[in-house]
């Protein structure tokens, strides 16, 4: 279990804090990003045969070739588009229902609606949200496009959808099953704490230092030096299924940044709060810090005053 030296309390200035992170001292910092990479590790090593399941049928899809050795070395292997066709059919059926015009949120009224002003701001809110969609985020269309063909081929993809602060607007945008890192007996996403794999470029990471979002690195080690790739067999395989080789030049690669989801006492209550921790995956060097819920309003006490629970906010839908 981790145990911090300083603590903070819950307040509405601690809810809405872009980063946490200045408010403990530094040896907290390096415990809390060594204690997330080892829950990181521990989660990815429990799907590690769903890993396996989950390139086998890329395999299929993308129609890749091996060199077979059974029944003898260099015997024939013919690869049927089958599950290819299979899952470009769902892709076409699929999007067409979803976005269909121009509206695509419709939202629904429940109860009494004598005067019809709950339909009339039903109809506002639907159409504002279309527009968010479709003509705000950019990129909606082409990550539900890529969303959809995905889950023909692994079965289940994410939509992760936040206030990006950069952009200024909120965006969705789809989180490859390789790239959602959660433990494989978990019950239920909503309350286990989960990874999100991001890769961040050196201006990116440059830019959320200014804008205070991330802790000041500009001047550690790792961001100065070049960005090693990590080649490993997933690597390769992935390469391999997408016909591209591995970058010569490292001044381009982007940093391999974990985003945890996950639960930590920072009160010292004994209850561990919903918190987002950003951390370097090599250095373990934490970026950001913040809570995981929006308001006071999430946050239940019982009649003695006690904390009870805390409702967290979820970023990532199914």
């Amino acid at each position: 279990m981790l145990t911090l030296n300083h603590h903070i309390k819950i307040t509405q200035e601690t809810i809405n804090s872009p980063n946490l992170s200045g408010e403990f001292p530094a040896e907290d910092l390096v415990a809390i990003g060594a204690w997330c990479h080892s829950q990181y590790r521990l989660d990815k090593e429990s799907r590690e045969r769903w890993e396996k399941r989950n390139e086998a049928a890329m395999d299929l899809a993308l129609q890749v070739q091996k060199t077979k050795t059974f029944p003898w070395q260099g015997a024939s292997n013919v690869v049927f588009p089958l599950v290819t066709v299979a899952c470009l059919q769902f892709h076409a059926r699929a999007y067409p229902s979803i976005v269909s015009g121009r509206t695509v949120v419709n939202c629904r009224v429940f109860g009494d609606d004598p005067t019809g002003q709950l339909h009339e701001r039903a109809r506002k809110i639907s159409q504002y949200m279309s527009w968010q969609v479709l003509e705000q985020d950019e990129a909606w269309e082409e990550e539900m496009d890529m969303a959809l063909l995905l889950t023909g081929i692994s079965g289940g993809v994410w939509k992760k959808t936040y206030f990006d602060p950069t952009l200024d607007h909120n965006v969705s945008e789809v989180v490859l099953p390789r790239d959602f890192v959660i433990n494989y007996w978990a019950k239920s996403t909503d309350r286990a704490p989960k990874t999100h794999v991001t890769y961040l470029t050196r201006n990116t990471i440059y830019e959320r230092v200014t804008a205070g979002i991330f802790n000041d690195v500009l001047n550690d080690e790792w961001y100065l030096g070049g960005v090693q790739p990590q080649k490993t067999t997933e690597t390769v395989k992935a390469d391999a299924r997408q016909g591209i080789n591995e970058p010569q030049q490292t001044e381009v690669t982007p940093f391999a940044c974990l985003e945890q989801h996950t639960f930590i006492d920072l009160d010292g209550d004994g209850y561990a709060e919903p918190v987002i921790v950003t951390f370097e995956e090599e250095t373990q060097t934490v970026l950001r810090l913040v809570y995981r819920f929006d308001s006071l309003n999430q946050v239940t006490y019982n009649s003695e005053g006690k904390l009870l629970k805390i409702k967290p906010t979820e970023y990532f839908t199914k």
